[in-house]
């Protein structure tokens, strides 16, 4: 029979922490965090490590150890966290997985690196110095080079994902694309999925007033903490480790802009922040849905954590109830989702979103990404989207005008030559 041990899924601003160190007091249980950001070592604040004051004596692993000058990777969570519920096992106690990281959650999955995926090569100094060269297009073209089949299942600026499929082919000499051919999909442990989930309308306010909140309780200590760091080691890319925190990017133009200029507003900043916290917390749900659900082949229950002022009898007292019959091995009673959120679990929502064998690579040559380069969307569908969106028709009504702009300056040119000049360049005749 295999361990047991739980997992809690869910946005930021739904009360996963408190459920977590409920269920653990209940279930003498230690917390293992699956948050990517969490792992650093200070700034509390701006990364969401729940207060110590309210961790109610319950140990957290996997928790503010890693230096800022570290990278943590996917198998770095993947040993660490494995090595933690062993330890907590072994102890005679519950694992409560916990963090807003789902990819993290991956390595549950015996998926992860099967037999085949065990031989262990060491890596070249070339190959170290591609892996660690932090150029997304020298890594994205290697895999190409490599393996093609599984890189264009990624985006190019999908870095981290990227530089693991190139090293586990470093490190194994098979292809991922065959490894995973041959993929076992069994979860390691008995596992109990537990999603927090809240409505977008109350959730985004609420994470717009946690953001309010952060400022208060001393966020920006941790981004000047942040920025002293950056600037005195000469930090260059923020694409990967503690530099991708929400809060620091977007707050970087007003650190380094000359005070007295004052053309960056901190309140700019701010709301820049929310809105980047906000399209984080869809992207989570979407990840879930996509992903998460279909691996474990629906076997998840939904927490209505939409109204906090119901949370302890629709969040907690409800996941009491499930984890009473899974810690027992009894039939559950309670339903995968209450009847107002059961549209998350349609088949259309998960299964479906999963199933595609759509990888063609679409570059639009008006819009540019968050580099400055031309922007590339993955699959027909989000290509659609992105034709349909507010960004691209705007940029294509700029260069429509600037398109015009041009002819016009052309028939005036032509004009000069012919002793003739338009007194009203923009009134068409």
């Amino acid at each position: 029979m295999k361990d047991k041990i739980i997992v809690i899924a869910g946005t930021t601003g739904v009360g996963k922490s408190q459920l977590s160190i409920e269920l653990a007091k209940r279930y003498n249980g230690e917390i293992i965090n699956s948050d990517s950001m969490q792992v650093y070592k200070d700034i509390p604040i701006i990364s969401n490590k729940h207060p110590l004051e309210e961790r109610e004596g319950i140990p957290h692993h996997v928790m503010n150890f890693v230096d800022w000058n570290d990278e943590y990777y996917m198998h770095r969570f993947e040993n660490d966290c494995i090595n933690a519920i062993d330890d907590i096992l072994k102890r005679g106690k519950l694992p409560i997985v916990v963090g807003g990281t789902h990819y993290y959650l991956q390595c549950l999955f015996n998926k992860r690196i099967n037999e085949q995926m065990d031989v262990t090569e060491s890596i070249t100094e070339e190959q170290s110095q591609i892996l660690n060269s932090n150029d997304k297009n020298l890594i994205y073209n290697k895999l190409i080079e490599i393996d093609p089949e599984i890189a264009k299942r990624y985006h190019p600026n999908d870095n981290r994902r990227v530089q693991r499929m190139l090293e586990i082919y470093y490190r194994t000499k098979i292809r991922p694309s065959e490894a995973f051919q041959n993929q076992d999909t069994t979860l390691k442990y008995d596992t109990l999925f537990l999603w927090c989930f809240s409505e977008l309308g109350p959730l985004n306010q609420r994470l717009d007033d946690r953001v309010d909140m952060m400022m208060k309780n001393g966020a920006l200590e941790d981004i000047n903490q942040l920025f002293s760091y950056h600037q005195k080691n000469n930090v260059t890319s923020m694409e990967n480790g503690v530099w991708q925190v929400i809060g620091f990017k977007e707050f970087l133009p007003w650190l380094l802009e000359d005070k007295s200029s004052k053309t960056i507003k901190f309140e700019d900043c701010v709301e820049r922040m929310k809105i980047r916290t906000r399209q984080y917390a869809k992207k989570q749900i979407k990840w879930i849905q996509k992903m998460l659900i279909p691996d474990i082949n629906g076997d998840i229950y939904v927490l209505n954590a939409t109204d906090l002022n119901r949370w302890k009898e629709l969040v907690l007292e409800r996941a009491t109830k499930i984890a009473e019959s899974f810690m027992n091995n009894l039939e559950q009673i309670e339903s995968r989702a209450p009847a107002e959120l059961i549209r998350l679990l349609e088949k259309e929502q998960t299964f479906d979103k999963k199933k595609t064998n759509d990888w063609e690579h679409y570059t639009c040559d008006i819009c540019m990404d968050s580099n400055g380069e031309k922007l590339i969307a993955l699959g027909e569908k989000n290509w659609n989207i992105h034709l349909k969106s507010r960004r691209h028709k705007s940029n294509l009504t700029r260069g429509s005008k600037k398109a015009e702009y041009e002819k016009w300056k052309l028939k005036q040119r032509e004009g000069e030559s012919n002793g003739k000049q338009s007194m009203y360049p923009f009134v068409r005749t």
